[in-house]
């Protein structure tokens, strides 16, 4: 990875991190996009975790102890998202999928063997050829554990007690960010996904907060573009947000 030394050359409006080492990645296959070309920047949180919430509310998204965001020459189709849950009004169908009572638990952010369970079963069911249907335990746990930052587990279960669904969050100092989410394909009527991105606003809004990041939207992308059917949102575009 090539080195840089200032974020300005990245996202202007990013002043206060100009001094944050920033790497970028080599050219790789787009894994959203087919015969696309895929650059990222990242910046270890690690050693700089109180970087985060700026680098979050400027587009950055996080995996393990990394944030990154795409820098891709001639394309701009990963919008950053973030609902705007005080003002958050679900239609008939949300309305309908959140009617349903599931249990949530709020659990730390340590990986579980039944939580990866679900995981590997979801992965073969809507991404079997993806990368992330490879994951091993370990990299599941890294996935889970490596976070430098305040993180957190949603656990959702069934009236019966069933393990339905699980949602990765981050907790930022203007909302929550849905870093990775999973469930019970069986349970398909149910929405259950849907389901847990309601919950989670409605958790932002009772908490007084202002946001749920939801990371890109891609309308190219049929498993990305879901995102904009939560009211009102904003999107990130030219260095900023812009309600849509």
């Amino acid at each position: 990875m090539k080195h840089l030394t200032s974020l300005m050359s990245i996202q202007k409006p990013i002043i206060k991190l100009s001094h944050i080492p920033v790497q970028i990645s080599n050219h790789s296959n787009c894994p959203y996009i087919d015969n696309k070309i895929e650059t990222r920047a990242f910046v270890n949180l690690s050693e700089h975790p109180e970087t985060h919430d700026q680098l979050a509310e400027t587009g950055f998204r996080r995996v393990e102890n990394w944030a990154y965001k795409p820098i891709c020459t001639d394309c701009n189709e990963c919008i950053p998202l973030r609902v705007i849950c005080k003002s958050f009004k679900p239609n008939q169908n949300q309305k309908r999928c959140y009617s349903q009572k599931l249990i949530r638990n709020i659990l730390p952010c340590q990986s579980n063997k039944q939580h990866y369970d679900l995981f590997k079963k979801y992965q073969k069911q809507r991404h079997e050829n993806g990368l992330m249907s490879k994951m091993s335990w370990v990299n599941y746990s890294n996935m889970i554990n490596l976070t430098p930052i305040n993180s957190m587990i949603f656990e959702y279960k069934s009236s019966k007690g069933n393990i339905v669904g699980v949602m990765l969050i981050d907790i930022q100092r203007d909302g929550l960010s849905a870093v990775y989410s999973f469930y019970d394909t069986t349970y398909k009527k149910l929405s259950i996904g849907k389901y847990m991105i309601i919950d989670t606003i409605n958790f932002v809004k009772d908490n007084k907060l202002n946001y749920l990041y939801l990371g890109y939207f891609i309308k190219e992308n049929n498993k990305m573009n879901y995102k904009n059917q939560f009211h009102p949102y904003e999107i990130y575009v030219s260095g900023k947000w812009s309600k849509n």
